[in-house]
């Protein structure tokens, strides 16, 4: 739903060797590897594009707010950088 709408979410995510960190994040697809799903997002804390595994994504709490749309912050962006 947020990927559909553009809107920001706050998650929190473990790592493997670490504690979980807080994010929020512009949702860009979701996307399985055969074994795994990730989530391809903009991250707002590191400002740029991140990938998440979802079976780490501990909480997800949508925002209600819409993000706005950014050339290079976009689905088109992480292509670009992401190609395959």
């Amino acid at each position: 739903r947020a990927i559909r709408l553009g809107e920001w979410v706050d998650i929190t995510y473990a790592t493997p060797d670490g504690p979980a960190g807080t994010r929020r994040i512009r949702p860009l697809v979701l996307e399985f590897w055969g074994r795994v799903w990730t989530l391809a997002a903009w991250c707002e804390a590191r400002a740029d594009f991140r990938s998440f595994r979802v079976d780490r994504i501990t909480t997800l709490a949508p925002t209600g707010q819409r993000f706005p749309a950014e050339p290079g912050r976009d689905l088109a962006g992480w292509r670009a950088r992401h190609p395959g």
